[in-house]
């Protein structure tokens, strides 16, 4: 592939690469721009989708249904506070007409920079959505940017866990 140059009669090397055109990089240097910022934007949305906890509004109120020893998922953040699971586990045997001593836990944590203080309420429902027996837990506090797992030892009638088939929550928080 060599041709005489006819200036001068040099010869030089033409290949036939060398007339092609060769693409621009700035485009090549776009497409990876743009996927790397489709993949941030793509993280990014799934870390906070994946979290699953719905922002409700402070005091928080909802009815579920329930069983004993069943966990509650709640999966909601009331201004920072989130709270996933709600537990009521009998400690003894359930009978009827006595009072049975329980074990509440309440699993969550604390993502905001300052202390929160919890009061819950736990009205227990039957069937035909008649309210049967509140309990009030103790107030109780969380560390700010911390996990908890508040247990609390309570006494409910046996008539009650027995009967409830929903449990309607109620959640106030203050800072």
């Amino acid at each position: 592939m060599w041709q005489e140059w006819r200036r001068g009669s040099k010869l030089k090397v033409v290949s036939s690469r060398a007339d092609a055109v060769r693409p621009s990089r700035v485009g090549a240097i776009d497409r990876v721009i743009f996927t790397l910022a489709g993949l941030l934007i793509a993280a990014l949305s799934f870390s906070q989708a994946g979290t699953g906890y719905v922002a409700v509004e402070n005091p928080f109120q909802n009815d579920y249904d329930f069983a004993l020893v069943r966990p509650i998922t709640m999966r909601v953040d009331v201004q920072g506070v989130r709270f996933g699971t709600l537990t009521v586990v009998a400690l003894g045997e359930v009978r009827t007409g006595e009072k049975v001593k329980c074990e509440v836990s309440v699993v969550g944590s604390n993502e905001t920079e300052k202390k929160a203080t919890v009061t819950a309420v736990l009205l227990f429902e039957n069937t035909e959505g008649k309210g049967i027996e509140r309990l009030t837990l103790e107030t109780f506090k969380t560390k700010s940017a911390r996990a908890f797992d508040e247990r609390q030892k309570v006494s409910i009638g046996g008539d009650t866990l027995r009967a409830a088939s929903k449990v309607y929550v109620f959640i106030q928080i203050a800072f």
